[in-house]
């Protein structure tokens, strides 16, 4: 039977063993109501302060600080009763003092403060500190969580030392994914929370802030003059010289690759202006040199108003970066300050919403082909000839035209991408009816983008796809436009030559729209001239239009070539064309685009009525073109 000493032991140890389950009850408890806090915080700046903040409640701490130098991260909170302690002061002795001697300590560690904080308190238990160094992944120290507190009643507990260990891995967590690991910088996303937020702050319509978006010039030719550590170095650089430029109150973060912005609060269009000049002016002074060579850093910025943002507009970074570009356009070294009604500025938002439009067309099929006669001007109809054009579906189901897309697709570099689309679709269309085209003689234009003619996989693509389909090359025609072929002249006659070996044929697209057009058509294996539209159009009531079409028309029939008049619209244009000798016309007046297939269905039921014969010519209704058809 236990004795009354062993049995008052068991009951300590038993209360004890209580208050330890206790203990850790609450610090559980802490940390899923810490975790839950923290997560509702937009951003990571917020979800430091959140997590400090809990902290320096639970543990009923004065002062809780957490440093890191290398990504300029100070987040402070302080106790009413240590208000008037020069913090910063206390921050630099400590870094300075302390944390050199335990900055290799895997875990918190506890220190007895031997004087008072200037203007703290005086305390008859005296204060303590604990430190806990923070590493990053390679385990080098980068940084300190640190918490003050008075010793009242009894010291800090071993329960404490674990809860600051959490909160320093938690926060060392929130850094590594807030923070730019190369400049320290805050990242694009919690740069969007803050600015989100502080858009959210103004309630005046006189109040605005001020978006200002760097991006460096020519970074590439650093990493390629050098190496990709030449890049990073630059970066660094640029990123240290914008913070030391920060004024009071501003958010700085990296956006991109070699992309910064700056959010001034409650700062106008001009102080953004004048910010933007001053970082600008003082990156001129700096210089990349390694061994003999040495290279100028240099930076082209936009400036942009937040008081007339809203939330279905664009994002303010998108805006920003478009007016970037057009500084970099420019030649760069540059701040361009954004104006709503800049058209070049405008135009390049409105392509990259286009961007994502095209994205989502390629993935979900959305494009849709039509095909629109190109019929005899003189004499009956014979063969059925045709134009594929390509159509987009929009926003809300509607229909939209190449002209409102191929800016942003060509920019893009997604044009190859879309004429394989095209090809791909066309084909198998056609192949579904391949007795019928073999009856008809059917014969389809097809159109090639500039881009596509500069690549040689996509040569290799289109004569394969000739090669299998059912149609007889000598069905086939590619349109390329004259800019097209001028700018990709050895690749595209190399491809013409190839194909037309096959049996193709080609047609010289918008002829008489370049500068050079008479010039390059001797050396182009062309067919077919189409001559642009531009001037079809109006040719009956503009005498420099009509000459343009007549010299088109008369140098087409010296080299033998046949010629296709576009946008042919009125019944005065048409007899127009017939008197100048063109061969071919294409117009709304002519025959509508209607869709592929509806087409390849009529001419296997035998109905060729979208070909007209003279006498439908002359009796055809005109009909106003309300877009642009190519």
């Amino acid at each position: 039977m236990a004795t009354f000493d062993e049995q008052k032991t068991d009951l300590a140890n038993t209360a004890e063993l209580r208050e330890q389950l206790t203990g850790l009850r609450e610090e559980l408890d802490l940390i899923y109501q810490v975790d839950e806090k923290v997560a509702q915080e937009p951003h990571g700046q917020a979800r430091l302060s959140r997590l400090l903040g809990e902290l320096t409640r639970f543990l009923n701490m004065s002062y809780t600080v957490l440093l890191i130098p290398s990504k300029h991260i100070r987040i402070s909170i302080t106790h009413s009763n240590w208000k008037p302690v020069d913090r910063r002061k206390l921050d630099a002795t400590m870094m300075r003092q302390l944390f050199p001697k335990y900055a290799t300590s895997s875990k918190p560690v506890l220190l007895q403060m031997q004087e008072v904080p200037m203007g703290a308190r005086g305390n008859a238990g005296g204060y303590q500190l604990i430190l806990y160094p923070l590493c990053d992944r390679l385990g080098e120290t980068v940084g300190v969580l640190a918490t003050f507190c008075q010793v009242e009643g009894k010291p800090l507990s071993l329960s404490a030392e674990r809860i600051v260990r959490y909160v320093g891995r938690f926060a060392k967590r929130i850094v590594d994914e807030s923070y730019d690991q190369l400049t320290g910088l805050m990242r694009r996303n919690d740069f969007v929370s803050v600015m989100d937020t502080a858009i959210g702050e103004l309630q005046d319509a006189q109040d605005t802030h001020c978006l200002v978006y760097f991006d460096v010039d020519q970074l590439t030719v650093f990493n390629d003059t050098f190496d990709q550590r030449a890049g990073d170095e630059v970066l660094v650089r640029v990123a240290n010289l914008l913070q030391g430029e920060m004024p009071t109150g501003a958010t700085l973060a990296r956006i991109g690759g070699d992309k910064f912005a700056v959010l001034l609060r409650f700062r106008d269009v001009e102080a953004g202006v004048d910010f933007a000049e001053r970082v600008r002016g003082q990156s001129q002074q700096l210089l990349y040199a390694r061994g003999k060579k040495t290279f100028p850093i240099t930076l082209s910025a936009a400036v942009v108003p937040l008081s007339d943002y809203d939330a279905s507009d664009e994002s303010p970074l998108v805006i920003a970066r478009m007016a970037c570009e057009k500084a970099k356009d420019h030649g760069g070294d540059r701040v361009e300050c954004f104006d709503a009604t800049d058209k070049s500025i405008v135009r390049r938002v409105d392509n990259l919403q286009l961007f994502g439009q095209l994205q989502d067309a390629i993935k979900e099929e959305a494009f849709l082909l039509d095909a629109q006669p190109i019929v005899p001007l003189a004499g009956e109809a014979g063969s059925v000839h045709y134009e594929i054009l390509l159509r987009m579906n929009g926003p809300g189901g509607d229909v939209m035209l190449p002209s409102k897309f191929f800016a942003a697709a060509e920019h893009y570099q997604m044009m190859p991408r879309i004429d394989r689309f095209v090809l791909q679709t066309f084909f198998a269309s056609v192949e579904r009816y391949a007795d019928t085209m073999a009856l008809h003689g059917a014969s389809f234009a097809l159109n090639l983008s500039g881009q596509s003619l500069g690549e040689p996989a996509f040569h290799e693509f289109v004569r394969q796809a000739v090669l299998a389909s059912s149609l007889a090359p000598e069905q086939i025609c590619f349109e390329i436009t004259e800019t097209a072929a001028i700018a990709n002249r050895e690749s595209a006659i190399a491809f013409m030559n190839t194909m037309r070996e096959l049996g193709c044929r080609f047609a010289l697209d918008d002829f008489g729209a370049g500068l050079s057009s008479f010039a390059y058509l001797r050396d182009m294996p062309v067919d077919i001239l189409k001559i642009d539209g531009s001037f079809v159009r109006d040719m009956d009531s503009n005498k420099v239009s009509e000459s343009m079409v007549a010299a088109a028309a008369q140098v087409a029939r010296v080299m033998g070539l046949k010629t296709v008049a576009e946008f042919v619209e009125t019944d005065g244009v048409r007899e127009g064309l017939i008197r100048l000798g063109v061969d071919y016309g294409q117009g709304f007046l002519l025959g509508k685009p209607r869709p592929l297939d509806a087409r390849l269905a009529e001419l296997a039921e035998g109905d060729t009525t979208g070909m007209l014969n003279l006498t439908d010519l002359l009796t055809a209704e005109s009909t106003t073109v309300t877009g642009t058809l190519g």
